[in-house]
């Protein structure tokens, strides 16, 4: 959510430094026939609309239909998938409101640490380079009218500001493993023995709890997977295996046998 913020703040900052003088709309959560759909930003002109889906990546990535490769295997969803959705839901939204607009969609990426391998040319995304050039070819628009003026303060009415920001999106691979403090929350990667002191607080934690603590944040990051022996080793980062297993054994209920076995 904080690299989220921080590339729409950039954004802003692109706005400004070319002296756009057109309508925005940004950060806006609304909702068609109980579907909700946050905009990162929108851009009213006379007869067109423009939406923007603002990514923050950094890395290298390889482009792919439906998600993008790192070279160390992290894999994301490709975000032109999620703003056809935004998309359609924006339509729907317009016309039972009476607008029939043209929607132009662009996913712009906004870090200059980002890079994506094989893009195709008739995508709608804007990389880091090509920001500058985008917007110097956005013309000056007419002064809005007041169906464009009506239009934006419907827009702003329908926002729901109470409505949770989108989901952090992350996986398995991302996230450091390890057993967490239960006093500051640092992550020890490595743990040995029935207590250890953590090396940021100075406080002593039970080995054995702490490791179920791992695992129910593991649950409830990743419900949709079972709880195995082989993934909570991982999981709980360089450790005693065995005593993994125990508390697993101890605190759950086993399922299945030899290699199908997992824990509820």
């Amino acid at each position: 959510m904080k690299k989220g913020f921080e590339g729409e703040l950039v954004f802003d900052a692109y706005t400004k430094q070319f002296k756009l003088d057109h309508f925005f709309l940004n950060d806006l959560q609304l909702e068609i026939r109980r579907a909700p759909f946050q905009v990162d930003a929108l851009m009213i002109r006379t007869n067109l609309l423009i939406l923007y889906e603002i990514k923050n990546f950094e890395g290298i990535y390889k482009w792919g239909a439906e998600k993008f490769t790192k070279t160390t295997g992290t894999e994301l969803e490709n975000p032109s998938l999620q703003l056809q959705k935004t998309k359609v839901r924006l339509e729907l939204l317009l016309q039972e409101k009476g607008y029939s607009l043209k929607v132009d969609t662009y996913v712009i990426f906004v870090n200059p640490e980002f890079t994506l391998l094989g893009t195709p040319n008739d995508s709608n995304f804007i990389l880091p380079s090509q920001i500058p050039g985008h917007f110097r070819n956005i013309q000056a628009a007419p002064e809005l009218n007041a169906e464009q003026i009506k239009l934006a303060e419907t827009l702003m009415n329908l926002h729901d500001s109470s409505y949770p920001r989108k989901k952090t999106q992350y996986t398995y691979s991302d996230l450091k493993k390890g057993i967490t403090c239960p006093e500051c929350g640092t992550l020890a990667e490595k743990f040995s023995g029935y207590s250890q002191v953590c090396t940021k607080c100075g406080n002593k934690m039970n080995v054995n709890k702490a490791i179920r603590s791992s695992i129910e944040d593991f649950h409830t990051l990743f419900p949709e997977i079972k709880l195995t022996s082989r993934r909570m080793m991982d999981w709980c980062g360089c450790g005693n295996d065995m005593r993994v297993y125990r508390v697993l054994k101890k605190n759950y209920r086993m399922i299945g046998k030899n290699r199908g076995r997992y824990y509820i």
